[in-house]
């Protein structure tokens, strides 16, 4: 199972959205992250980058 970090703008600490996400659902400008525990957090930017393999995502975030 590949489980993601979820950073906004930037990798960095300080920058973490959310952890332990197994979903991602865009629709829009509008980005719905799903963690393991099926918890929901909803986030208004963009996707900017997904490394599946080292396990993060970031998020463009105004």
């Amino acid at each position: 199972m590949c489980l993601s970090t979820v950073y906004k703008n930037n990798r960095s600490d300080e920058n973490i959205l959310c952890s332990n996400i197994m979903l991602i659902d865009v629709n829009g400008s509008q980005i719905t992250l799903i963690d393991l525990f099926g918890e929901r957090t909803i986030v208004e930017g963009s996707l900017k980058r997904a490394n599946l393999t080292d396990g993060y995502v970031i998020i463009d975030v105004a």
